[in-house]
């Protein structure tokens, strides 16, 4: 059986759904489900849905006028009145409508409206006809309403910010985010971990892309199949996503092939964008909004929001991949020289898989932590200054203890002398009060010597090879 053909549970997602949708307190729901285009939220919705009452709209980009046309008739249809496409002159006539069918019926209905953001682009008015329509009509049935969208800067406009017309009348929001590695590796059949983890790192964690790579084939055989080829879905995806997001993608395509050739500070991305000083910060809090890209400060800064440290990457293991390594050779792509371009881009590629796994170090160490193979420790992220780097730092401020993890994308076995560098590593780390309380944890793909398997048992070093405590 191809598991890819079949939806992948959302577990917590769907106890989140099913809890709200069988709430007796307060009758009506107003859910806002957002999150990046390609993560899953159409998908989830419907599975959702199954077996209940519901009614499915998917806006577009046409008119207001249009829309109301097309919403009206699907709702009519849904209560068996043939009234036709133009039976309300406006939005509140609709409502009206619907509230009134509610009413009478009291059966929970799930009405999706599906990519909101493109009906409150139709009109300036849209988000202040759906408050009119939830105060007015909606709020005293048994309505589950959901209002999606995955332009997330629209969504806090049009629904979650205190100015926006909606804001104060949802009861829950869910931000739905791409699957973990843990998650995505049940797309798949084969417990390979080095293809399961290189899947992983050329595509992310969404759900459309995952589907699209085959485990009887290898990494490189996928890359070519999947991403390069001309006419595979994944070819134009980053720019075909950006052009559905802004009128004018080109300066942010600037901007992300910059990040993914490692322009990654703020100096470095006003020399290669050309962008002035007072215009980069706008078009980096767009991506940032966006999730296509993170900002990151040192985990041990005092004031974050003040410091200079800043360090940005693409948020996104594909968007990396694509901006590293598609896009640059681009006239490669294009010839078809694909032996070529693998060969010439091997190191790169061993890279950002390696890059991957020290991103999914994270992941590993919250997994350790919940097993209680680690104390507890609630801020994580990484750390850097002038002359070095550690690849994940976690502190604990309650009782003064800080952890140093080291992860290595590794082929022979890992000696002593990488616990001594991190060790060492980890005196430049200015935190915590006098006496503060040091763990130390190692990721190894490749695995440990025996030397260091002694010594870590010795000193309560925790050692993670692969995805497991060892």
């Amino acid at each position: 059986m191809d598991v890819r053909n079949f939806f992948v549970d959302r577990t917590e997602e769907m106890t989140i759904l099913n809890g709200l949708y069988q709430k007796t307190d307060t009758q009506a729901q107003l859910l806002v489900l957002y999150g990046k285009r390609r993560v899953g939220k159409t998908e989830l919705i419907r599975h959702f849905y199954q077996g209940k009452p519901h009614i499915y709209y998917l806006a577009s980009r046409g008119s207001a006028k249009d829309q109301l046309r097309t919403l009206t008739e699907v709702i009519t249809n849904y209560f068996g009145d043939p009234l036709g496409r133009d039976a309300f002159p406006d939005w509140r006539h609709l409502f009206d409508y619907l509230g009134a069918k509610l009413r009478a019926s009291k059966e929970r209905l799930v009405l999706v409206i599906d990519e909101f953001p493109y009906l409150a682009e139709s009109e300036a008015a849209m988000s202040s006809y759906f408050q009119y329509g939830w105060d007015e009509q909606l709020e005293n049935t048994n309505i589950f309403l959901v209002i999606m969208g995955s332009s997330i800067s629209m969504i806090y406009k049009h629904v979650l910010t205190k100015k926006a017309p909606l804001y104060g009348r949802r009861t829950g929001q869910l931000l739905l985010e791409p699957f973990s590695f843990h998650e995505s590796r049940n797309f798949f059949q084969t417990t390979d971990f080095e293809k399961l983890f290189s899947f992983y790192a050329v595509l992310g964690g969404m759900p459309a892309y995952l589907r699209e790579f085959d485990d009887s084939k290898t990494v490189l055989e996928n890359i070519r199949d999947k991403i390069l080829t001309r006419a595979a879905f994944l070819n134009l995806e980053p720019e075909l996503l950006l052009s559905d997001d802004f009128n004018e993608p080109r300066t942010y395509l600037t901007i992300l092939k910059a990040i993914g050739l490692g322009q990654t500070r703020y100096s470095e991305l006003l020399n290669t964008t050309g962008l002035a000083n007072n215009e980069l910060p706008i078009y980096l809090k767009t991506l940032i909004e966006l999730r296509l890209v993170k900002k990151e400060i040192p985990i041990t800064e005092d004031m974050p929001e003040k410091s200079k440290k800043s360090n940005y990457s693409l948020s996104d293991n594909f968007l990396r991949f694509y901006f590293s390594y598609v896009f640059p050779n681009a006239s490669l792509v294009e010839s078809r020289a694909f032996t070529v371009l693998f060969e010439k881009n091997k190191e790169l590629l061993i890279r950002l898989i390696a890059k991957s796994y020290e991103e999914t170090t994270a992941e590993l160490v919250r997994e350790a932590i919940h097993t209680q193979a680690l104390p507890p420790f609630y801020r994580l992220g990484r750390w850097w200054n002038k002359n070095t780097e550690i690849d994940l730092v976690c502190l604990n401020d309650e009782n003064n203890s800080i952890l140093f993890v080291e992860t290595k994308w590794n082929t022979k076995l890992l000696r002593t002398d990488v616990l001594d560098n991190l060790q060492q590593k980890s005196q430049q780390v200015v935190w915590g009060k006098p006496g503060r309380k040091e763990y130390y944890a190692l990721v190894s793909k490749g695995g440990f010597s025996d030397e260091l398997r002694e010594r870590a048992k010795a000193e309560g070093v925790v050692l993670i090879q692969k995805d497991k405590v060892i």
